[in-house]
């Protein structure tokens, strides 16, 4: 796999994961409609106590609010209003997959960059209204209010950012109505409500425990990896197939590079060294990693676990090479350094199943 390949790859991986994580605005998905917060009259104050899935985090809000159960674009824990035209999302990001100088602001800075990058033509560009702090669950916060558009509709938000032992955590207020001072002491109020209870790195989502099998574009090869991992468009340049469980941030890519467009005298161990090389990176003290012998249904090949740094992220991937008659073959999974070593076991297991198709 070519060092740009490689590029595109965990370029992909840092764009898909943020916008995974967390949108600017958490647009609804309802028409909007011109009214103010102001002029509507509260359906019903009762307080109520909402958990994310594995109780990480409550918010008490008041009963009109609900849980939203949809799968996309999933948080950690996702509310709306029973008219859906006003939500709430709480996200959070393991601080163990950034370097160990990422400052909150730090992070701000890459999920705005990231945020931007991934604006299609019907949204415009975000507008800061203002900025401000606030102390959320005994941790200070900063907060800013803006607004944005998507095809005729303008959107009001507002987000904070705070920071905990093991995650960054952004929460998101979004309205269909004009922001009004009615919304800014909501939120205020809302904040106020938040707490964490378990600060322990989690997965949204398990993977399933059955493996469903996919082929190449061309049928060449299969590979079993857990029903609910998605096959993604992704147009990796040279990709032979994309599959992800993107609420989690696991992905694999696996490509074919034919032997006759390279050197046909090339061995498995001098691709394997040169793969590996690319993965070196003196200014963040990576090293060319360490070069494990395998074989997997008959192909000969080479394992190692490779590490990027990208916008202060730091990524794993574990790296599979085999030898076919006339192609190589990279398998890749890859996912954040804070959970590559929870999952690394199930990599090499699905790693393990790859099989070619007979020609």
């Amino acid at each position: 796999m070519s060092n740009k390949r490689m590029i595109l790859t965990i370029n992909l991986f840092m764009v898909v994961t943020l916008t995974a994580c967390s949108s600017s605005s958490g647009i609804p998905n309802t028409p909007a409609v011109s009214k103010s917060i102001s002029s509507e009259k509260t359906v019903n104050e009762t307080p109520v106590t909402m958990f994310s899935k594995n109780k990480e985090v409550e918010i008490t809000l008041s009963s009109d609010w609900k849980v939203s159960t949809e799968l996309t674009n999933p948080s950690l824990l996702k509310l709306a209003t029973v008219d859906r035209t006003k939500s709430i999302r709480i996200d959070r990001v393991n601080r163990a997959d950034y370097l160990p100088d990422t400052s909150l602001t730090d992070y701000m800075a890459i999920h705005k960059k990231n945020i931007e990058s991934t604006q299609g033509p019907k949204r415009k560009k975000d507008e800061i209204i203002r900025t401000s702090n606030l102390t959320i669950d005994k941790k200070e916060a900063y907060v800013k209010e803006g607004r944005t558009s998507y095809e005729r509709n303008q959107f009001g938000y507002i987000t904070a950012y705070l920071e905990s032992n093991h995650h960054f955590y952004i929460i998101t207020y979004t309205s269909m109505y004009e922001f009004t001072l009615a919304d800014r002491e909501f939120f205020e109020k809302m904040s106020q409500q938040f707490r964490i209870l378990n600060d322990e790195p989690s997965d949204l989502v398990l993977s399933s425990t059955d493996l469903t099998s996919h082929q190449g574009k061309y049928s060449q090869f299969q590979i079993r990896t857990p029903s609910n991992w998605e096959v993604q468009d992704f147009e990796l340049r040279g990709s032979d197939l994309d599959i992800s469980l993107q609420a989690n941030n696991d992905y694999m890519s696996i490509y074919l590079e034919p032997k006759e467009e390279s050197d046909s005298d090339l061995t498995l161990e001098e691709y394997g060294r040169y793969v590996a090389e690319t993965y070196a990176d003196p200014e963040n003290s990576i090293l060319v990693p360490e070069r494990t012998p395998v074989e997997i249904n008959g192909l000969k090949g080479i394992q190692m676990e490779g590490y990027q740094v990208v916008n202060k992220r730091k990524i794993v991937q574990l790296h599979t090479i085999l030898e076919a008659q006339d192609h190589f073959v990279e398998i890749v999974f890859y996912t954040g350094e804070g959970r590559y070593d929870r999952v690394k076991n199930e990599y090499q297991r699905y790693t393990s199943t790859y099989k070619e198709n007979k020609r």
